[in-house]
């Protein structure tokens, strides 16, 4: 790959390019290593500032990778920046929360226009959302008086506002655990946030074929993010990616963080619904140490990597 660092977005290249500008596979096959697609920083769920994610992808020989904040794109200047700073490629990244059938799905969108207005509404409508549903589940929690907590879940719910764009329920797990209402997120959620939990509230995201089109309508690539980590049976999973696949999505994450068990089954799935294959780390936290940045398997050859799609330099 060359060194040139570029940013591809619809913007820049026109959404309606043929596929003749876009990179070959032979190209993107030359960089199956040192990918990582799936990153995030303090704009959404992470606790790290973009420029900080750039730069441990870059001590783990990361070449190309994309920041995926959810339903931000905030983020994205920041990263660009340091990526050129660094030698390591990009392309505009973002993870976008969807429903299929009352299951909360993420749909990753790649090299794509991030000022598009309907990508913008998606994310303005998704941000809306979450402001309201944070605001419930705090509602719900104060009713339930969380003993030894000082703070109502109403102001830790208004201090995180306060400090973010997106706000998720992962924020209000680790000020719970600020609070020392619980010994980690994951107990958080297992008592306070969680389905069958007393501040559990379900969400209400567009649908997945809305996400995919909206991705789409920005010239952009849309990839499921994660398909085994949903709660589906076998049937309705295919299900979902024959969907997927009829709304325009054009792959799935294969590997994904350390969850190397999970690839011969995600290649059978991405091989069965002809959709291309995608890596990434899921970052988050350099404290949590089985998904840092780069870190990451190999794509089996037998599944087309996703960023053959993507506009890079040749």
């Amino acid at each position: 790959m060359s060194t040139e660092v570029w940013v591809g977005t619809a913007g820049e290249t026109g959404a309606g390019e043929t596929d003749a500008r876009r990179s070959s596979d032979a190209n993107a096959n030359a960089n199956a290593d040192g990918v990582d697609l799936h990153l995030h920083s303090h704009h959404s769920d992470g606790v790290l500032a973009p420029a900080q994610v750039v730069d441990l992808a870059a001590k783990a020989s990361v070449r190309l990778l994309a920041l995926t904040d959810h339903d931000t794109v905030a983020g994205l200047e920041e990263t660009r920046a340091q990526c050129n700073a660094r030698g390591i490629t990009t392309v505009p990244g973002v993870e976008l929360s969807a429903a299929w059938h009352a299951q909360t799905v993420h749909v990753l969108g790649f090299d794509f226009d991030p000022a598009n207005p309907a990508l913008q509404k998606y994310l303005t409508d998704v941000q809306v959302q979450r402001r309201e549903r944070l605001r419930e589940i705090a509602r719900r929690l104060d009713r339930k008086r969380i003993a030894g907590v000082q703070h109502s879940a109403t102001e830790l719910v208004a201090e995180i506002e306060a400090s973010q764009t997106v706000i998720t329920r992962t924020h209000l797990a680790r000020a719970l655990v600020a609070a020392g209402a619980a010994r980690s997120i994951g107990e958080a959620f297992k008592r306070f946030l969680g389905r069958g939990a007393p501040g559990h509230v379900g969400s209400t995201y567009p649908s997945l074929a809305s996400a995919v089109e909206c991705l789409k309508a920005a010239g952009g690539v849309a990839v499921l993010a994660h398909p085994l980590r949903y709660t589906l049976s076998a049937g309705a999973r295919r299900k979902m990616l024959e969907e997927f696949r009829a709304a325009g999505g054009s792959g799935i994450e294969v590997v994904c963080g350390n969850a190397r068990a999970h690839v011969d089954g995600l290649v059978q799935l991405a091989r069965r619904f002809g959709l291309d294959g995608s890596v990434g780390s899921d970052f988050h936290d350099p404290q949590i140490p089985w998904n840092p940045p780069g870190r990451l398997a190999k794509l089996p050859a037998s599944v087309s990597p996703v960023w053959r799609h993507f506009r890079l330099p040749n």
